[in-house]
Parts: C-alpha cells; sequence; structure tokens
C-alpha cells in the first residue's frame, strides 16, 4: 500500500505547530510579589525563574499539537492506495457493492468517464472473490436500487450485473443505497465497497446515520473513491428568451467549477434547426461557489415554436453540456378568420364552430383573429400566416390584399355559402381560385336524410392527411354533405383535388402559388350544408390545415418545465382525442391518465410533448435535470472527503 497527497502543498501549514510550543514557553506572571533587596537572595532568585520556565501540562500541549497536525494532514488530503492489484475482500463471507451510477459519475480521468473506470473495477473485485461468499450489488443514482436478486454466491452473475449498469441523469442517493445494503445483509456483518466520486455536499454527511447502523453490526465501510482530484466542467445553468433586436434575445448563464477562466463554444439550437454559435468566457471558481458569466443570442425574425436548448462543447462532463427551454413562434403567427354571416347568436355564427376547432383548449390552441369582412384590411404578412375566409359576400375591397397575401407566402383558405356568387367571386379572385366557380347545387334531394359522403382521403399521395393514416380515414366518410358550390376541372398543374364526395364531386381543392397557398372547401364551415363541424375529424382537419399552409398550429401550447426523475402531469379536454406523451427521441412515453390529467415521469432531459392524434401538440415539457442536482455533481469540498474518511476509521 502507498500514501499520496492530494494537496501536499498544504503540509506548509505546519508551521502552526509552534503556536502552542510557544505559548507554553512564553513567560508567565508570578501569582505572588514579595519584596528583596539582599543580593544575596540573586541566586535563589534565578534557581525559581528556571523551575517556572519549564514546560508544564504536557498532555495538554500533546494534545494542541495533534489536534493542528489532523487539520494540516485533512488539509492535504491523504489518499492510500493498494500496490500490485486490488486487497482481498471476502473474509466476512459478505460484500457489497455500491455503485455510484449519478450524473456526477460522467467526470472525465485521463480522458475516460468515471463511471467507465469505477464499473470496470468492481466487476473485476467481484471475479477476483472467493468461493462461497455472498454478494450484492446496489446503485445510487436517482433512487438507490438494489441490482442483484437479493444476495448471490455466484460473482460471475454479480459482475455481469454490475457491467450493466448505465448512468443515471440524476443525483446521488448515497444514504438510501447504505439502507439497501443494510437490508441485504439483514443483520450479518459485511463488507461494503462503495464505488463514488464523492461528490456533493451533504450526500456523505446525511448517510452517517446509516453507516453507524453497519459499523454497529460488525461491518467495514470501504471507499473506493473514482474522479478528477477537483470539478473542472462548464455548464449552462439558466436559459430564457426576451425581447430584442431581430427577433428577440436568449439569454444564457453559464457556469465554471473549475479553479481557472475558460472560453467555451456555446451554441443555442433552435427548434426549427438553426444553430446560433458564440464563444463565452467564463471565469474560474471561488471560495463563494463557480464562476458565471451571461450572453445574449439575437434570434432571427422567423423562427419556429417549441422547446430550444442552449449547449456548450466541454469534454470534462458532456452529460450536463445542454440546458433546454421554451421558444414561443417568432414572426407571423396569428391567424385571421373572416366571418362573413355573424348571425344572430354566437352559436349562429358562420364560424362558431372553427373558432373553437381552432383553439379547442382556449389558450393552448392558435391565436386566432376574428373579424367582419371589413377587418379584411388588417391582414398582415407580417402577422399572420394563414387566413380564413367564410362566406363572406363580396371580396373585391380586399382582393388585392388577399393576392399580396398569398405571393408573399401566406395561406388562404375560401369556404362557400349562401352569400357566395360565382360572378362576383370569379371576377374578383380569379388570380387566386383553384378553379373558376360554377353554381351551387345540391347533392341531395331535399327530402333526403343524409347528403353525400366524404371520400377516403389519399394519405400517401397528400401529407394534410399524413396523421390519419392509422385509424382515422374512415372518420371523413361520417361527414355527409347537401349542397356544395360546383367548380369548372382543374386544368392547371399547380391545382389538386384533395378531398371528393362518393360521386366525385370536389370537396376540398388547392392551388399554389409561389410559396403561398389557396385552399377551396366548397361547402361551408358551419352546419348550412354540411354536418362536418358535428364529426370528430373537424378539429384535427382544420389544425392540420393550418399547419399544413404554414401555420405554427401549436404556437401558443401550454409551456411547462419539468426535472428528471419528477412526475409532470398536464391537463386536456376530456371527450376529445386522448394525448399520448413523446419524448426526446420521438418515441412515446409510458404516462398515466386519470379525468383531464396526464401524467408522466421523464427518465432523462429533453423536449417533451403531449400530442392527440391528428392534432399539434396539446403542451410542451421542457425538461433538464435538478438544479440542486447540478450544484451537488461540481462541489466537491475537502470537508466532504475528510467526512466520507472519518466513518471508515470508525470501523
Amino acid at each position: 500500500m502507498s500514501l499520496s497527497l492530494l494537496a501536499p502543498a498544504a503540509l506548509a501549514l505546519g508551521v502552526l505547530l509552534a503556536g502552542p510550543v510557544l505559548a507554553h514557553l512564553s513567560k508567565r506572571q508570578p501569582r505572588e510579589r514579595k519584596p528583596f533587596g539582599a543580593l544575596m537572595l540573586l541566586e535563589r532568585l534565578q534557581r525559581r525563574l528556571h523551575r517556572r520556565r519549564r514546560l508544564q501540562d504536557r498532555l495538554l500541549l500533546l494534545a494542541r499539537l495533534l489536534a493542528i497536525a489532523l487539520v494540516i494532514s485533512a488539509a492535504a488530503r491523504p489518499q492510500a492506495r493498494w500496490l500490485g492489484g486490488p486487497p482481498t475482500f471476502g473474509g466476512t463471507g459478505n460484500v457489497i457493492v455500491i455503485l455510484d451510477n449519478s450524473l456526477s459519475m460522467d467526470q472525465r480521468v485521463m480522458g475516460d468517464p468515471a463511471f467507465a473506470l469505477a464499473r470496470k473495477d468492481a466487476a473485476s473485485t467481484l471475479r477476483s472473490l472467493g468461493k462461497g461468499v455472498r454478494i450484492g450489488v446496489v446503485t445510487t443514482g436517482g433512487t438507490a436500487t438494489t441490482v442483484t436478486p437479493g444476495m448471490t454466491d455466484d460473482p460471475e452473475l454479480a459482475a455481469s450485473l454490475v457491467e450493466g449498469v448505465d448512468l443515471s441523469w440524476q443525483g446521488t442517493d448515497l444514504r438510501g443505497a447504505f439502507n439497501a445494503a443494510r437490508a441485504l445483509l439483514a443483520g450479518a456483518p459485511g463488507e461494503i465497497l462503495v464505488y463514488s466520486d464523492e461528490c456533493g455536499p451533504g450526500v456523505v454527511e446525511g448517510s452517517a446515520e446509516e453507516v453507524s447502523r453497519l459499523l454497529e453490526l460488525g461491518s467495514s465501510v470501504l471507499p473506493r473513491r473514482f474522479g478528477p482530484a477537483e470539478p473542472r466542467n462548464v455548464a449552462p445553468i439558466e436559459a430564457s428568451y426576451g425581447d430584442g433586436l431581430e427577433g428577440g434575445t436568449v439569454t444564457v448563464t453559464l457556469a465554471n467549477w473549475g479553479p481557472a477562466e475558460r472560453e467555451v463554444p456555446t451554441t443555442v439550437h433552435l427548434p426549427d434547426g438553426a444553430d446560433i454559435t458564440a464563444f463565452v468566457t467564463v471565469p474560474g471558481a471561488g471560495e463563494e461557489g463557480p464562476g458565471t458569466a451571461r450572453s445574449q443570442f439575437t434570434v432571427p425574425r422567423q423562427a419556429a415554436g417549441g422547446v430550444a436548448r442552449v449547449e456548450v462543447d466541454d469534454p470534462d462532463l458532456p452529460m450536463d453540456n445542454a440546458r433546454y427551454f421554451h421558444l414561443p413562434r417568432i414572426g407571423a403567427s396569428r391567424v385571421l378568420v373572416v366571418d362573413g354571416d355573424p348571425g344572430s347568436t354566437p352559436t349562429r355564427s358562420e364560424v362558431y364552430f372553427l373558432e373553437r376547432a381552432l383553439a379547442p383548449w382556449g389558450q393552448a390552441g392558435i391565436a386566432v383573429d376574428v373579424v367582419s369582412p371589413t377587418g379584411l384590411a388588417r391582414l398582415d404578412p407580417a402577422v399572420h400566416r394563414v387566413a380564413f375566409v367564410a362566406n363572406v359576400a363580396d371580396p373585391a375591397p380586399e382582393a388585392n390584399r388577399l393576392v399580396d397575401f398569398v405571393r408573399k407566402g401566406g395561406g388562404l383558405v375560401l369556404a362557400m355559402g349562401e352569400n357566395v356568387t360565382a360572378e362576383r367571386y370569379d371576377a374578383a379572385l380569379a388570380s387566386l381560385l383553384p378553379s373558376p366557380l360554377r353554381r351551387v347545387r345540391d347533392l341531395v334531394t331535399l327530402e333526403a336524410a343524409d347528403g353525400a359522403a366524404l371520400s377516403r382521403p389519399d394519405v400517401e399521395r397528400f401529407p394534410l392527411f399524413k396523421p390519419f393514416s392509422r385509424d382515422g380515414r374512415e372518420s371523413f366518410e361520417r361527414v355527409h354533405t347537401r349542397r356544395v358550390m360546383t367548380i369548372e376541372p382543374p386544368s392547371d398543374p399547380d391545382v389538386q383535388v384533395l378531398l371528393s364526395y362518393a360521386d366525385g364531386v370536389p370537396a376540398l381543392v388547392e392551388r399554389r402559388i409561389g410559396t403561398g397557398r389557396v385552399v377551396l372547401w366548397t361547402s361551408t364551415l358551419d352546419l348550412d350544408w354540411t354536418n362536418l363541424p358535428l364529426q370528430a375529424v373537424y378539429m384535427p382537419l382544420v389544425q392540420q390545415l393550418v399547419g399544413y399552409l404554414g401555420g405554427d398550429a401549436g404556437a401558443a401550447a401550454n409551456t411547462l418545465g419539468g426535472e428528471v426523475g419528477t412526475p409532470v402531469s398536464l391537463g386536456f379536454t376530456p371527450g376529445g382525442p386522448d394525448p399520448e406523451v413523446n419524448g426526446p427521441d420521438g418515441g412515446i412515453v409510458a404516462s398515466e391518465r386519470g379525468v383531464g390529467v396526464l401524467s408522466f415521469t421523464p427518465a432523462q432531459p429533453g423536449a417533451y410533448a403531449a400530442v392527440p392524434a391528428g392534432l399539434p401538440p396539446l403542451a410542451w415539457v421542457a425538461v433538464n435535470t435538478s438544479t440542486t442536482d447540478r450544484k451537488s455533481t461540481r462541489l466537491n469540498s475537502s470537508h466532504t472527503v475528510i467526512s466520507y474518511a472519518v466513518f471508515c476509521l470508525k470501523k
């Protein structure tokens, strides 16, 4: 065994040992004073002074010197290492391996993760145990977990289970691991090998009670430290969007737990794939904590909304290099709805059902501006991405505005109704209409109970209907329409019929004009000519249509924050499509459903979305590792290591 010092410079504090000695040798004032005047007594006086300056209370002096020596030794942080391979374990017949798989164990040691080194050493130690030794394995990441099925006498099985442990995104439950070890031993003594980086103020100290109970049973606790001598990593600890130049700014705060100032490449990744990179200089850590620096990143004028992330290029602890935050839709994001027939009551309005389909969850839907026909003057390409013009009698006054809106990339939906005449639309919107209008036609007789049914959409040919590919296609056949506005057969190659009725009459027709699109719905958006608003397909179709035309159907979705390992609860409207939770990798995350409530527990940081079938996200959740866990993984203080050593000496 060899002994090394992690902080040998602390031995310079040895000069403090002179303090107690000097205190004992200092001249003390005599307790009594007696006058003398004869020179004959001078020799006697000298003998008395000599006796007073001799050392007294030698045990007290020794205790003072020992106390100072212990403080100096602790500051130097001695570390024992076994030469020629690991020591022999298993003398008690019971060995427990506690493997720290918390986030901080991703710290690099000579280029390798501390966790990989610890896991390899633990597996090798277990394979070296003799026959008849009972083995248990416990992990500490997040919540302490017993990996072995109780105590096993198969070292190869235990070693294989250790090699199968992965890193966790959470902190260290060392106290719970000691508790689990005591439960495995069931009152018998044993040897507990703790593979950890010893990071986190309070993590070790909080385990003292459990350790004491183990020691009282005759067990020994043997720390096997794996990790750098001191933390060096840099990580983003805050990120938020705010107003500013161009499309606003993202303010990022970085923290440096290393001793030296560092310049770190930092990138903000926007939801639409755009990246903004800058170099940020972060001061080194001091006695009061890590050094911090703030930097601002300018967002483009147009950017998709959702969950963004800021990421630093830091090799010392890669698992904490990213932080996720919410970014609103930047630029045009609203939908203009023009109500051509307001009606006498809100429920008789032409766009009553359309409004509720666009924003089914109130603020969690699409941002909508509802106006009368004269309100078309408010249509602005810098504000709106999509416009619905429903049963407007005369579009001529704002025809040029509509044409300009589409040519600048906007999406326009034209819906028919009793106020629409083919002559006016053909004259005013000839450059926009997918095909000239003909006349209103009844698809069934007035005595018929139902109208003509829609045909199933072609989900392979038209991306608009992709969300309906699993079990939503048949719901289109439940839409029955009594009356439509007929059109001339399309001849333009930029025009395509997206939906038709069973007899081939076009129902939904699209025309591309530059980067913009015009979609013609040949029936109404209310109940006058069709039962579409009463069908389950109505809301998802409207929502999907907005996204298809370039709008952000999820721009106003609920935004929440979450932490890894902590349950997240979301509310949704009962009776509609049940939402699923999509994780950062795009897969479905296991969730629990109550009445109007959806709950899930994120296992890793990233962007999570609650998405009803065929609809835009109901909610975005930005999940990060715990702020407390992040701080604890960096603060590897001397007193933590000393406390760890103290309870090991108690055996």
